[in-house]
């Protein structure tokens, strides 16, 4: 199978390139998502035999696209006013969204090299190109901010704002070489201009709460300040919780982790779930991709749970 680009890591789920939408959720997949990369959405229905002929045609090319393109499938008979609405009138049909309009469709079955025809022809409509190419710019400007070279990476986001002015990635990463830079002003101008749609995108969530995080770090210590307090009075979870915040501010990330998890595990109740509360919101700022979040949420189920 060819491949036309590649933008997502390989960690990456195919879950994430081809999912299950409905009525209620069609927004999300389709109209927002397109914002971010070219959206095909497939309308099916079980009893459709053309349908069970294409959809696999249609999942086969997209896997071999990388995430350049995703698709979003539709059953009708279980979304009967969205298919009115969007006058799906004979299955299958596949409309092509991008930027939260429709750009292209087709109705009825087709052979693999024709859907691959179609899918090139609606990559380019969509300047497929200068997606694959702005998504290598995130990725080096990226590189940059995780080697903490943050005004190198302050200016490659800007350079990529002038490019893509309203791309949620690229105002977050910029706000976040601000915050590393000790900018605060300038980020709280930068979220205060947001348009509120903007702002529950997941990268802007986390850059907020890394905002919040950011004015308590200036409150806290340093962590020897209350590791001999801690270790002589193990108990005592508001010095374990000044110790986790330390940690925090010195970006040991898993450090503070770990005492607030220990809080939980000893008395989740305390101060009205503080400890846990706080875990959730430094998984907010570290975001989904940080590795300590998703094993961070295996850990605190293990104790919540047990």
């Amino acid at each position: 199978m060819e491949n036309d680009g590649s933008i997502i890591s390989s960690e990456q789920s195919i879950e994430n390139i081809i999912i299950d939408s409905d009525t209620a959720s069609f927004n999300k997949d389709v109209i927002e998502a397109s914002k971010e990369c070219l959206i095909l959405v497939d309308f099916w229905a079980d009893w459709c035999a053309p349908c069970k002929q294409l959809t696999p045609i249609l999942e086969s090319v997209i896997k071999s696209y990388n995430g350049q393109i995703k698709l979003v499938k539709i059953d009708t008979e279980k979304n009967q006013d969205l298919s009115q609405q969007l006058q799906i009138k004979s299955l299958p049909t596949v409309y092509a969204f991008y930027e939260g309009q429709p750009l292209d469709g087709f109705s009825g079955a087709m052979p693999e090299n024709e859907v691959k025809e179609f899918i090139k022809k609606i990559i380019a409509a969509s300047g497929g190109n200068k997606l694959e190419e702005l998504n290598k710019m995130i990725e080096e400007a990226e590189k940059l901010y995780i080697n903490k070279d943050y005004e190198s990476a302050l200016q490659a986001f800007s350079n990529l704002l002038s490019e893509e002015a309203n791309n949620a990635k690229i105002i977050a990463g910029y706000g976040k070489c601000l915050l590393k830079l000790d900018r605060t002003d300038e980020v709280n101008e930068l979220l205060a201009g947001l348009e509120e749609d903007t702002l529950t995108d997941k990268a802007i969530v986390s850059l907020i709460a890394l905002n919040k995080l950011s004015q308590d770090n200036k409150l806290a210590g340093t962590p020897d300040e209350f590791f001999a307090d801690v270790n002589s009075n193990p108990n005592n979870h508001e010095l374990r919780y000044k110790l986790a915040e330390a940690f925090i501010a010195q970006e040991q990330k898993e450090e503070a982790i770990d005492q607030l998890l220990e809080i939980v595990k000893k008395n989740r109740k305390w101060e009205d779930d503080k400890a846990r509360k706080k875990i959730i919101e430094l998984l907010t700022a570290f975001g989904e991709d940080d590795p300590l979040t998703a094993n961070t949420r295996l850990k605190l189920s293990s104790i919540l749970f047990a």
